[in-house]
């Protein structure tokens, strides 16, 4: 048999693999064009593209019919694989099951969805499909968008700032919408009283940052009124961020959600901005590719479950 790496595959179809297994069914090429709606040249020749291709005779003419050589035989139920995978190509994908589906969901999220959203969101997984398991990867926005793109990430929870054609490339769906509030320790003078942007502007700010100093909404709609964030500390998460709060004077700017959830934990308080454009949309980000992908559409379903919560 000539080796493999010689064989052309583009002299393989899917009408001379049908051919051979109705030969080795019916041993007549005519009862094999009969039932297959060809002519029985059709199928000489297909047999004969066969032979060529594995250099074997694969049917012997015999009194009775045609006879299987042992290399026919051997590929039988090779070829009767590969007709049925393709059978099953053109049937559709199987009918997603989250209960014996074993899968590994890899999600991107920042500090505000790594703390308040994927907790509860794998406490639900969990409950209705112990064979997923999740992967949460600390990343932002532009990074969450790079990891989606080259396909290191599933789907990707936060704020997004998306970059030309992004549109196109990403499929986001909004899931909340929420603004930024002002938090620091309780009792905090600056807390308690009448807020003005000259306040905020002169108050010592901690910034919660992976990459150092950046400007968000707050500081776009201070710089709009003439001010600017007097920015002392930056952390990279918000744990270390919020300790640091509640023990000190400085006040931060976070997500209301955070704030409210967290205020017991760590003693803090917060209030609202006299400031317009601090709101922004929660979104849940994935690529194009990905859009019809079950296993997506059932996670995109239960994450709705708990944002609504």
């Amino acid at each position: 048999m000539t080796d493999i790496n010689t064989i052309d595959l583009r002299l393989i179809d899917t009408t001379i693999l049908l051919v051979f297994l109705g030969t080795m069914r019916h041993r007549k090429a005519t009862t094999v064009a009969r039932e297959m709606g060809l002519t029985q040249p059709a199928v000489s020749h297909a047999l004969k593209r066969l032979r060529n291709i594995y250099d074997d005779p694969l049917f012997l003419r015999r009194a009775h019919g045609l006879e299987p050589t042992a290399l026919a035989h051997e590929l039988e139920p090779k070829i009767r694989r590969i007709v049925r995978l393709i059978s099953e190509t053109l049937e559709g994908a199987e009918e997603f099951d989250p209960r014996s589906t074993v899968a590994d969901l890899r999600i991107g999220a920042f500090d505000y969805e790594l703390t308040g959203i994927i907790p509860r969101l794998v406490s639900v997984l969990r409950k209705v499909s112990p064979n997923i398991s999740v992967h949460a990867f600390p990343l932002y926005n532009i990074e969450a968008l790079d990891a989606l793109g080259q396909g290191r990430i599933d789907l990707s929870i936060g704020y997004f700032d998306f970059p030309a054609k992004g549109e196109s490339t990403f499929v986001a769906e909004e899931l909340i919408s929420e603004h930024y509030v002002l938090a620091g320790r309780q009792n905090h003078p600056l807390l308690s009283g009448d807020l003005t942007l000259e306040k905020i502007a002169a108050a010592d700010h901690l910034l919660v940052s992976p990459h150092g100093p950046i400007r968000n909404l707050v500081d776009h709609a201070l710089h709009l009124h003439g001010y600017n964030r007097n920015i002392q500390i930056i952390v990279p998460s918000l744990f270390s961020a919020l300790s640091i709060v509640e023990n000190s004077d400085l006040v931060v700017t976070l997500p209301s959600r955070v704030a409210r959830s967290n205020a017991r934990r760590f003693r803090i308080t917060h209030t609202s901005l006299p400031i317009e454009g601090c709101s922004f949309q929660l979104q849940a980000v994935r690529h194009v590719r990905d859009a019809t992908n079950p296993l997506h559409i059932w996670l995109l379903e239960h994450l709705r479950g708990v944002i609504s919560e």
